[in-house]
């Protein structure tokens, strides 16, 4: 309120000043306060005062400046109340045209005030008040016939006071109609964020979950199949699923306390010792390729089934480059295991331009079944296009599964 006040006590000053000096000239003008410009016998005869030197000042009744008082304190409390402040300013200006006086300058008061209510409030809720522009108009032609409505240019009058209001009344429609589109496009844009940040929470979550939990049950099944010929062959599988299991709890807690850490950033408190906060607050960097050996150790610890080779110069890549890299990867190579049934080959190209990252298994080929895009593959596209890059995926030809990312390292 302070603020508000502080910038619209000024503006009231400068409309009370200019009324004033206003009404002061006018009244030099005509001689004697009372009598209107447009009225019989308006003007000394001798022409106006500074055509002579100058004029002495001219008192005007105590009530013409009690109006210009009302106005200008209407105009300090506009934002505050903007409807009953353009009532008031309305009815002093009325009670000084009631007097006999020009209100002439005095209008820019209410002009001011019907700006302040079409800039802040909804049309509907604003536009009965400015009937009030009837009454202020009639008020000022108590002295004549039939309140002078049949007198020439009465209409003509009317509708310049009308515009009075209407131009300034038109400019404040306009500002509030940018300063809700600003404010909802702000809105929309914040909704497609979230929207957004839940989806690469799901897709994070997705991406680690589902791989990890195809690995414990391949693994699992191996240990079942081996536990009684071979019981010796079950510990490997066993520790697989020991090391994939611990490793998906450290990441997915390493995961969620980077989503929920912003609150923690500010410095609340919240997150203090939970989850991956609880040492120090050191969160793990988000996965990369550097850690795709491990992934393919997890799945297949003796090596014969994944194997990964690197084509090119290693280079330091982007960051989102890499993670989308590792989960591309992780992806497809999760979908090997659960669909393909045969050995995987993960093949990383650094090329000047870009990265590329095929993945490609062994299973058998299925000439008359008609191949179909999953959520998995859907989600993979998604990562390469939000780095600039493109996904190529489908069945080979001669068996088995190709995905081929192609992701830019450069400034596109």
């Amino acid at each position: 309120m302070r603020r508000v006040l502080a910038l619209d006590v000024p503006l009231a000053l400068f409309v009370g000043v200019v009324s004033l000096a206003a009404v002061h000239a006018q009244a030099a003008w005509t001689g004697s306060p009372p009598g209107p410009p447009w009225g019989p016998g308006g003007g000394p005869p001798g022409g106006p005062p500074w055509a002579k030197g100058g004029a002495d000042f001219t008192a005007l009744p105590p009530a013409a400046y009690v109006c210009i008082a009302v106005v200008a304190g209407c105009v300090a409390v506009r934002r505050l109340r903007p409807r009953w402040a353009f009532t008031g300013a309305m009815a002093a200006v009325a009670a000084f045209s009631a007097l006999g006086l020009e209100a002439g300058l005095l209008r820019l008061g209410p002009m001011v005030l019907v700006y302040t209510m079409a800039a802040l409030l909804p049309l509907r809720s604003w536009t009965p008040w400015t009937a009030l522009v009837v009454p202020v108009f009639l008020a000022g032609r108590t002295d004549l016939p039939y309140l002078g409505l049949v007198a020439p240019g009465a209409a003509g009058d009317l509708v310049a006071a009308l515009t009075l209001l209407l131009v300034p009344a038109a400019l404040g429609v306009i500002v509030r109609s940018r300063r809700e589109n600003a404010r909802r496009e702000r809105d929309d844009e914040l909704r497609r964020s979230v929207y957004e940040e839940r989806l690469r929470i799901a897709r994070e979550v997705h991406d680690l979950v589902g791989h990890s939990l195809s690995v414990i049950n391949m693994q699992a099944g191996v240990a079942l199949h081996v536990l009684g010929r071979r019981p010796e062959q079950a510990e490997p599988a066993l520790q697989a699923i020991r090391q994939t299991s611990k490793d998906a709890l450290e990441e997915l807690r390493g995961t969620l306390a980077v989503f929920r850490g912003a609150g923690a950033s500010r410095g609340d408190g919240e997150g203090a010792g939970d989850g991956g906060e609880a040492d120090g607050g050191v969160r793990e960097p988000v996965p990369g390729l550097d850690r795709l050996g491990d992934l393919a150790a997890g799945i297949d610890p003796t090596g014969e089934r994944v194997a990964v080779r690197t084509e090119g110069e290693p280079a330091a890549l982007p960051a989102a480059v890499d993670h989308a890299a590792y989960r591309i990867a992780q992806e497809a190579l999760t979908n090997a295991v659960r669909h393909g049934g045969g050995a995987a080959a993960v093949v990383i190209g650094y090329h000047p331009e870009e990265l590329t990252v095929e993945i490609t298994d062994s299973g058998p080929a299925r000439p008359g079944r008609a191949y179909q895009e999953g959520s998995g593959i859907a989600g993979m596209r998604e990562r390469a296009r939000a780095v600039g890059g493109r996904l190529l995926a489908g069945p080979r030809p001669e068996g088995g599964f190709r995905v081929r990312a192609e992701l830019p390292v450069g400034e596109r």
